[in-house]
């Protein structure tokens, strides 16, 4: 397996603790997700502008990916709950959005599309990543894992092509910020099974885009 290793493909930092932590209990409260991928995927989502160490939510509005992006649900217009105003205003949350700005260059202007996923292993092989190896539409794609619980699997790749092996893999820990060049890289998840079959398994993560 050959790594990425070209900075503007794959950049990866680790999130101090204290920040994660702060966003952990936020997940618990996740609604239940009403599209094909909910019976083991719950979710919310906003929009937001981050600029002088303020949130701005902006509108809500359906988000939809054309299929040729997303061959499981694509073309289908979803509506999810906004991310909590607790969560959106915490000094945690935004450190996250302030590390992201960093590590993009983005734009006090520029729109980051927020997705707060608790990924439920239910059965056997369950996919986080329900399309396969897959962009998602955007310049830049960060995963951030905040926390999982009795799972093995989930783990990130990495892809040149479509077509091709992984040449990057990954766990997604606690605190994990792995940002990825949407143009340039594909991505997927490994399977998720639980470790102990009478428990509940998940992994709880963020996946900024803009």
């Amino acid at each position: 397996m050959t790594a990425v290793n070209n900075q503007n493909l794959l950049q990866l930092r680790f999130i101090q603790q204290a920040h994660i932590e702060a966003v952990k209990p936020s997940f618990n409260q996740l609604p239940d997700n009403p599209y094909a991928d909910g019976a083991f995927r719950k979710r919310r989502y906003s929009v937001l502008k981050f600029a002088d160490n303020t949130v701005s939510v902006q509108p809500s509005k359906a988000f939809v990916q054309d299929d040729s992006i997303n061959t499981f649900q694509g073309n289908v217009e979803r509506v999810y709950e906004n991310l909590e105003a607790d969560l959106v205003n915490s000094d945690g949350f935004k450190h996250l959005l302030n590390e992201f700005k960093q590590m993009t260059g983005i734009s006090d202007e520029r729109d980051i599309e927020v997705h707060q996923f608790r990924m439920l292993a239910i059965e056997s092989d369950t996919p986080p990543a329900p399309e396969g190896i897959h962009q998602d539409g955007f310049d830049h794609v960060c995963v951030c894992g905040v926390s999982h619980e009795n799972i093995a699997g989930g783990e990130l790749l990495v892809y040149e092509n479509k077509e091709s092996e992984p040449c990057f893999k990954m766990e997604i820990k606690d605190g994990l910020f792995a940002l990825i060049n949407d143009r340039q890289v594909w991505h997927n998840a490994t399977p998720m099974n639980k470790l102990d079959a009478d428990k509940v398994g998940y992994l709880d993560c963020f996946v900024f885009t803009a």
